[in-house]
């Protein structure tokens, strides 16, 4: 019989689904949500879902359900590395658990708020707490020489390179014809200095401007259309709203020379790989470690937030084919699920 693994999480996203459903062919999977809407709306997996009902006080989020004698009924228990979840972190002071408990998470600080790895008195909380699970997941190798030097066993340090899956027609050929924007709409993102530098190059007389398509929506997505309007550049950059369909998305990512994402660096970065679209950002970008993956002019450009930066990017298709290689070979659905196979059995095989 298949081994019965739990996943905690707060919600099934899209770019989850490939991952759990490796993970489905070797465990019993079940992942739970906290998401009511998701709750309500019909889903075909082949893997199980559970919606569990959270209160939320201040930041801290705690489960409506005992998590402890929900755990019972799994072999392994892979919960968010997060400690405002406090009722799933509970899970791993209790001293008579017979379960297997693994927290999977980026290691680090990281949001919107705060730089990647950005110091914090809770560091040394997190790296604790975290310890008393049986196996650690990161999205990438950066926190283990932390959780080391913290204490940590390195023996139960895993890793699961964050990804997502990105479908690759082989039979389409597709023209390069345009630069791309793809993401929620936030001001964090530094939009306006990819606007104001395309704007830049249109009042220069630039001969080689290359059409912009903005795909998203979020809380600028009004302010930039009317500025977009009001500039004169309507019949230069489009505006294609949020897209979820992963053909249409892989059409746009493949006629793009590039996606510049000024300030922000998340999974846009993985799925501009996956197709050879070379990436843009910024070095202190806000990223959950995605950025990583860029090694400046040979997976990707870094600028150093210059409106010049932006204007001077060359070898661009060397850098997409080299980021198309890095994608294929090292950051597939396939590997990341092997990477959670791997903390899986060990802890199945751990005394």
């Amino acid at each position: 019989m298949k081994k019965k693994v739990l996943i905690i999480y707060n919600k099934v996203f899209s770019y989850r689904l490939k991952i759990f459903e490796l993970l489905n062919e070797k465990y019993d999977l079940t992942v739970t949500h906290i998401d009511e809407k998701y709750k309500d709306t019909e889903h075909q997996h082949n893997f199980n879902t559970m919606y569990i009902p959270v209160k939320q006080i201040g930041p801290f989020v705690f489960h409506k359900i005992n998590l402890n004698k929900l755990a019972k009924n799994y072999d392994v228990v892979i919960g968010l590395a997060d400690i405002k979840w406090l009722s799933l972190i509970k899970l791993g002071f209790n001293p008579f658990r017979k379960f297997k408990l693994i927290y999977w998470g980026i290691g680090v600080r990281a949001s919107y708020q705060n730089k990647f790895d950005q110091k914090t008195i809770w560091s040394g909380v997190r790296h604790y707490i975290t310890d008393k699970a049986d196996a650690l997941i990161f999205y990438s190798d950066y926190p283990i020489s932390k959780y080391t030097e913290a204490g940590v066993q390195k023996e139960k340090m895993f890793v699961a390179n964050n990804t997502v899956n990105a479908p690759f027609d082989n039979n389409k050929v597709i023209k390069r014809t345009n630069l791309l924007f793809i993401g929620t709409l936030y001001p964090q993102k530094g939009i306006d200095i990819l606007l104001e530098a395309y704007k830049q190059l249109k009042t220069e007389g630039f001969s080689m401007l290359i059409p912009l398509k903005i795909v998203g929506g979020g809380t600028e997505f009004n302010n930039i259309a009317e500025w977009i309007k009001s500039n004169g550049l309507v019949n230069d950059i489009e505006m294609l709203g949020p897209i979820y369909d992963e053909n249409k998305l892989e059409d746009i990512f493949r006629s793009s020379y590039a996606c510049i994402s000024p300030k922000q660096a998340g999974l846009s970065v993985l799925s501009s790989m996956a197709y050879g679209t070379v990436f843009i950002t910024a070095r202190d970008a806000i990223t959950g470690g995605e950025m990583l993956n860029i090694k400046d002019n040979e997976t990707g450009i870094f600028f150093d937030g210059s409106l010049q930066d932006l204007k001077e990017t060359n070898e661009i298709e060397r850098i997409g084919n080299n980021a198309f290689e890095h994608y294929r070979k090292n950051r597939t659905p396939a590997i990341m699920a092997q990477g959670i196979i791997n903390a899986v059995e060990y802890t199945l095989n751990k005394n």
